[in-house]
């Protein structure tokens, strides 16, 4: 029993040391340095105050009454004097008259010429018959290009330049030469109309049927220098 308290014992001793030199013999940890963390800083906009105007209250103003007169009474005489001396008003001045637009008058519409039943052409030459004034005229009814009726009963009517009036004679079936053929002045014509003496001017002439117009009138002019002789053409065409 005692043997084995003295093994024990010196089994304990003998860790005990092993365990010290472990102790002494084990390295001592190097102790690492730890870095203290900053604070993080955040930015914060500077702060604006925000003004709300209070609203302003309107102020009514009281009306001032207006004291009334109480009109005092005055005598007849004395308010027919005031009348009296108090100036006339000055006269209003009249209303501006305003000028009423007057309509524009419409154009007369023009008064259409009768249809007449004949056409007239003319040709204006020298004459060779200097003593007297001569007009020559063929009436016919044409139906086509070289196809007419020579028509009879007809007169030329020629107003002169000084308004006297004349007639040719009665047209005719048949009809002949106005001067001479192949001379470039010839016509054929079956009435005529000649006076005396050669009278230079302004004629009216117009185709007349016992004394009713029957063609338009038209204007022709007949020359002192030289002379001349117009030829009439009065047609009816087909």
């Amino acid at each position: 029993m005692v043997f084995a308290l003295t093994l024990l014992l010196t089994v304990l001793i003998s860790l005990g040391c092993s365990a010290g030199k472990l102790l002494v013999q084990a390295t001592t940890p190097t102790p690492t340095r730890l870095k203290t963390p900053r604070a993080t800083y955040t930015f914060t906009p500077e702060w604006t105050a925000t003004f709300t105007p209070s609203p302003t209250p309107t102020v009514t103003p009281t009306p001032t009454p207006t004291p009334t007169e109480t009109p005092s009474p005055m005598p007849t005489a004395a308010l027919d004097e005031e009348e009296a001396s108090a100036p006339a008003p000055p006269p209003q001045a009249a209303a501006p008259v305003v000028p009423t637009e007057t309509p524009t008058p419409e154009e007369p519409t023009p008064i259409p010429e009768p249809d007449y039943p004949f056409d007239i052409v003319y040709f204006v030459h020298d004459t060779g018959a200097p003593d007297f004034t001569r007009m020559t005229m063929w009436v016919r009814e044409d139906f086509g290009p070289g196809f007419f009726n020579t028509l009879d009963g007809y007169q030329m009517k020629a107003v002169g330049p000084d308004g006297s009036t004349h007639l040719s004679d009665l047209s005719g079936l048949g009809f002949g030469d106005s001067t001479v053929k192949g001379t470039g002045d010839n016509h054929n014509m079956n009435a005529k109309l000649e006076f005396a003496p050669y009278t230079a001017g302004t004629y009216l002439i117009s185709l007349v049927e016992g004394g009713v117009q029957v063609s338009p009138e038209i204007e022709v002019v007949l020359t002192t220098d030289p002379q001349q002789y117009i030829h009439f053409d009065f047609f009816w065409q087909k």
